[in-house]
């Protein structure tokens, strides 16, 4: 059955998207001759949730380390280990295979997957800055072929399903848009729902139905369902 020979598999990257610096370490026995086992895999800079398949290509031992399951400290995504290279539109694409990953992003991410979306539909987007008052994440003008523009205020709320969006949020975004050189309408996207209180105050309260819309996480996975390039 031949000797037992051992296999060091190493990778180090640092993410384009994120900075963090990702090694990743494998330990393979191949006994008997031909069979390949998997001992251990190490990781730093990252969690990685799903082991990596070994096999010969030209009688030499390869790992291809699991895409799509590496996630770097708090719960950031990155897609794909052979690239680590994890653009908006890829990460669209992701969610749009498995609309679960949505729940895995940052914020920030979310904003941006926002922004993309708006972009892509014609859109002049600009993406605030992260430290700021409430509001306004996303500011998105749209010139019809009339020459009229209109502008929207979004507000992104990167939330756990079971975490509702208040009205306390809603009152905040209004606030936002009834300032001077507000926008034409207001939205507020996220990745959960709306709480009873929030969708009363929109339908019954604000100055005009035209104000501000609702999208909750069925909205939003329809825009990302329908997003191209």
């Amino acid at each position: 059955m031949g000797p037992e020979t051992y296999y060091l598999g190493e990778l180090e990257v640092d993410c384009d998207n994120c900075g963090t610096n990702i090694s990743i370490e494998l330990h393979v026995v191949e006994y008997p001759q031909g069979v390949l086992n998997h001992l251990s895999m190490k990781s730093t800079g990252a969690t990685i949730t799903q082991v990596a398949e070994i096999e010969f290509i030209d009688e030499s031992p390869i790992w291809l380390p699991p895409a799509k399951q590496i996630f770097v400290p708090e719960s950031r995504l990155i897609t794909d280990i052979s690239e680590i290279k994890n653009t908006i539109p890829q990460l669209i694409k992701l969610i749009q295979e498995d609309s679960s990953h949505i729940y895995r992003i940052t914020p920030r991410e979310f904003e941006e997957i926002v922004a993309e979306i708006f972009r892509a539909q014609g859109y002049q987007v600009t993406l605030t800055k992260r430290t700021r008052d409430g509001g306004k994440d996303v500011i998105a003008i749209h010139r019809n072929v009339l020459g009229l523009e209109t502008c929207y205020f979004i507000e992104c709320k990167r939330h756990a399903l079971d975490s509702k969006v208040d009205v306390g949020i809603v009152r905040e975004v209004y606030g936002v848009h009834s300032t001077r050189n507000g926008p034409n309408k207001s939205v507020i996207a996220t990745t959960s729902t709306f709480t009873p209180d929030a969708i009363q105050y929109v339908n019954n309260e604000i100055r005009s139905r035209w104000d501000m819309e609702l999208k909750d996480i069925q909205d939003v996975l329809q825009w990302i369902r329908n997003y191209k390039l």
